[in-house]
């Protein structure tokens, strides 16, 4: 009996071993091919990339999934984390700061700008919680160790080797968020490849600029079906689902809403 409970338990390790999501090896040569594939970096990149000693497990990037407040709380204990005095008065400071630039964006892509406000407060409250994770590791994480993440995550490890060569950035140097977002509107990889733009014409699609930034978010928004020149901002609108299109949580979605609707109250009492 112990011989064969033995050999059942070297069966079972050599098969994680040789399929299982912990090959770390598998997940740098699908990443490898996959960059390659999209012809955007040069082979001698994303080989030095993927062999640098500061691509890491971040066991920190797991535990976090698993406590996804939009998946253990409820909406009203999720909404309290977001649309609290702090960011309501914050997302009513910014709105001032930023009018002149919120009124353009809103007048090209015509979307509500308080809108924006309320994205980029829930995502980084403003621009001031952008980092505390590398990115490339908490994609690189996904792709290794949580198996229902690692496709997805091997694809935006590509894109984000993409970006960076073309724009000679050290991949190790972008911080971001635990799932693999980053700047101040906490685009993913491919979104930001895809969906971000050069709203001030300077050349360069910054995550750091907050006139790329804001108008980057507009695009996205009116790409993923917002409706222009809509204030039905009702649960299941089409201004709902195009924010829902950000983080696919009704949960958020209903919390944007909610912040921006505050953020106008705010606006409005303080005139």
């Amino acid at each position: 009996m112990k011989i064969t409970y033995i050999v059942k338990l070297i069966i079972i390790f050599y098969t994680a071993h040789l399929f299982g999501f912990d090959d770390q090896q598998k997940v740098l040569d699908k990443v490898k091919a996959q960059t390659q594939k999209a012809g955007k970096a040069e082979i001698a990149f994303i080989e030095k990339s993927l062999k640098d000693n500061r691509l890491l497990i971040n066991n920190e990037v797991i535990k976090r999934f698993k406590e996804k407040p939009e998946k253990i709380k409820t909406y009203e204990q999720y909404k309290k984390i977001f649309v609290n005095k702090e960011r309501i008065e914050g997302g009513a400071k910014f709105f001032e700061k930023n009018k002149k630039l919120l009124s353009e964006i809103s007048k090209e892509f015509s979307i509500d700008p308080i809108v924006l406000v309320a994205i980029v407060g829930v995502e980084t409250n403003y621009g001031s919680k952008t980092s505390g994770f590398t990115v490339i590791n908490s994609l690189y994480t996904q792709a290794a160790k949580m198996p229902k993440r690692s496709k997805w995550a091997v694809k935006e490890i590509a894109e984000l080797l993409s970006f960076c060569y073309q724009n000679n950035i050290d991949p190790y140097s972008i911080e971001g968020s635990y799932a693999g977002a980053f700047g101040y509107g906490q685009f993913i990889p491919s979104s930001f490849n895809r969906l971000s733009i050069d709203y001030n014409k300077d050349g360069e699609k910054n995550p750091y600029d907050w006139e790329d930034v804001l108008g980057s978010v507009a695009y996205y928004l009116v790409e993923n079906g917002y409706p222009k020149n809509s204030f039905n901002f009702s649960y299941k609108s089409g201004i709902w689902h195009a924010i829902r299109t950000y983080n696919r949580s009704d949960k958020y979605a209903n919390a944007i809403i909610d912040l921006r609707n505050e953020i106008s109250r705010e606006i409005f009492l303080s005139h």
